[in-house]
């Protein structure tokens, strides 16, 4: 969307180059507030005075700085409101249909950067051919990997199917991307072990989870009470990639930690409902079909946010899950202080589990199904990264001595 709102402000004949600047530096300010708390409605005036009270109030600016942020934030909201009839529409149809919260996030991305791309034209007006310019020059001009463009090439055809009402739009010709296949960037047992000990106190239980199930990051923070099943100990992942439940490993070692977790989390449950919170975040589907279950324990997130947040679809008063972004930071900052020099991110958790219990001797069909993985063959991409075994050595190796 910046692209596109910093496309428009070019044109304002009222700003010179110093308030535009200023005003481009704020909107991308709130525009990142609103990412990083997964806030897709953006335009919607409530979200724009949440933003106000939690992150410009708490800088205390000067009178100056708040004339300067307030007009760029009027400016931005006057003009939403007039523009992006594709967004509400387009979110709209995905909430009609139920698509998953991930999907719409996505989805609107790609609208947003196609509106920027064939700006002054609305996207309301837009033909297929220009959404196979817009494709080709994603694959031509910024080198963007097969997968990338397929997610793009998904979203607009939703966006002319279901919003555009067009059901058979011509998107043939577009200049197709590479399909690039990586090698899995994965850590060994003992880089694991520097790792995790390198993290903050509260960050660790998550990573070793992590790591013991095999899960992605999204599946980690958005699990519930109801998942763990210790008896069993199984752990069930709902609604994961293609909006799958499935059930992997609940690591015995970890259930001293993840009890503990657990009564810390009734204590703050139980302090929010003598709050007379309105309960956990979740779906408005499944919000009407347990009624009452946001305020139950079993529904509660593992690992929760700190405070309690306006929902802005709702304007209900939630307990939502733990954002991401300072766990993806920690692992990062922790790989560095661990002396790891590998390129690091939380995946690589889930990388790892993958090719340690091949290591292991596990059937890869048996790891196929604990990751969720669709097809068999993407699971046969850790088998390239595993150690080699039958005691093979390079020819480098029987060598006396090499030198110059």
């Amino acid at each position: 969307m910046m692209v596109w709102i910093e496309g428009v402000l070019k044109r304002e004949g009222e700003l010179d180059e110093r308030q535009r600047k200023a005003w481009v530096v704020t909107l991308k300010w709130y525009l990142s507030y609103c990412r990083k708390l997964g806030l897709t409605e953006v335009e919607d005036r409530r979200v724009g005075r949440q933003f106000w009270r939690e992150a410009v109030e708490a800088k205390q600016p000067g009178a100056w700085q708040k004339r300067q942020w307030s007009a760029a934030l009027k400016w931005f909201f006057d003009f939403i409101e007039k523009r992006d009839n594709a967004g509400k529409a387009m979110r709209q149809a995905m909430r009609n249909r139920h698509l998953s919260y991930r999907t719409e996030l996505s989805y609107l991305s790609w609208l947003r950067r196609f509106q920027a791309f064939i700006h002054p034209v609305d996207a309301m007006a837009a033909t297929p051919s220009q959404v196979v310019e817009f494709l080709s020059h994603l694959a031509v001009k910024t080198d963007i990997s097969g997968g990338t463009q397929t997610q793009g090439f998904n979203a607009l055809l939703f966006f002319f199917r279901h919003v555009r009402k067009s059901q058979n739009p011509d998107f043939g010709g577009v200049h197709r991307a590479k399909t690039r296949r990586r090698v899995p960037i994965v850590l060994s047992v003992e880089e694991v072990r520097r790792l995790v000990n390198a993290l903050p106190a509260q960050q660790q239980l998550a990573a070793r989870l992590q790591y013991g199930a095999g899960l992605r990051v999204s599946e980690l923070f958005r699990l519930r009470v109801k998942d763990l099943d210790f008896d069993r100990g199984q752990l069930t992942v709902r609604g994961g990639k293609w909006d799958k439940d499935r059930v992997t490993m609940l690591p015995q070692s970890l259930e001293i930690e993840l009890r503990a977790q657990l009564a810390m989390v009734r204590e703050g449950f139980e302090d929010d409902l003598r709050d007379d919170f309105d309960g956990v975040s979740m779906s408005n589907s499944l919000a009407r079909k347990y009624r009452g279950a946001r305020k139950e324990w079993i529904w509660q997130y593992v690992f929760p946010a700190r405070t309690l947040a306006v929902d802005p679809r709702s304007g209900l008063r939630l307990r939502h899950h733990a954002l991401a972004n300072s766990y993806q930071v920690a692992i990062k900052r922790a790989s560095r202080s661990a002396g790891i020099e590998k390129k690091v991110s939380p995946h690589v958790l889930r990388h790892s589990f993958a090719t340690h219990m091949l290591e292991g001797g596990a059937d890869i069909r048996t790891v196929q199904e604990l990751l969720g993985h669709e097809s068999v063959e993407t699971t046969q991409l850790y088998t390239h990264v595993m150690k080699k075994p039958f005691g093979l050595v390079s020819p480098v190796d029987r060598l006396d001595g090499m030198g110059g």
